[in-house]
């Protein structure tokens, strides 16, 4: 007699062999596909909010800088936008960089709020000066006053930076504001 054989309760041994149905493999890779795409989509919608957030946060953090330079080098500085490449930097009044090169993140834009309505093309509004395409900072900590618009192609989502001009402040808003 084998007693390493398995034997059910009965104390009779199981004619049936061990293991997975193919219906049974089937169901739980259907319920493993279904589970993935899910999770997939929402980290998608997270990543999307997370990439228009983060560059709304580095622009703030650019214009902050520069302030904070004005102020210590007693020079007028000046946050310049390349909206077609996504690219902005601070430069000083001679138009030397003081701070590299930053990106906008994958399909964040500068965009125009009212999308061709105005003169306004790039989402850089300045209200103090023409059009330079950038924004400028005076030693007193004052700023001359404008918003900048932030669009992510992929999720349809606003952000909103404005600049008040006694106080150099900057506010961000996610939404158009």
């Amino acid at each position: 007699m084998d007693t390493w054989k398995m034997t059910s309760i009965t104390g009779r041994r199981d004619p049936r062999p061990r293991g997975f149905t193919l219906i049974e493999l089937i169901v739980v890779l259907g319920i493993m596909t279904l589970s993935i795409a899910l999770l997939a989509h929402f980290t998608t919608n997270f990543l999307g909010a997370t990439r228009l957030k983060e560059s709304a946060k580095d622009i703030a953090a650019v214009l902050r800088l520069a302030r904070r330079l004005a102020i210590t080098e007693r020079q007028r500085c000046r946050v310049v936008f390349d909206s077609k490449a996504g690219h902005y930097w601070i430069e000083d009044e001679k138009g030397d960089i003081l701070e590299k090169k930053h990106s906008l993140h994958r399909n964040v834009i500068f965009a125009n709020p009212h999308f061709g309505k105005d003169e306004e093309k790039d989402g850089i509004v300045e209200f103090d000066s023409p059009d330079d395409g950038a924004l400028s900072f005076y030693p007193r900590g004052t700023a001359e006053t404008g918003s900048l618009y932030l669009y992510d192609e992929d999720m349809g989502r606003w952000y909103t930076l404005t600049l008040t001009s006694s106080t150099g402040n900057v506010k961000l808003y996610p939404e158009k504001h």
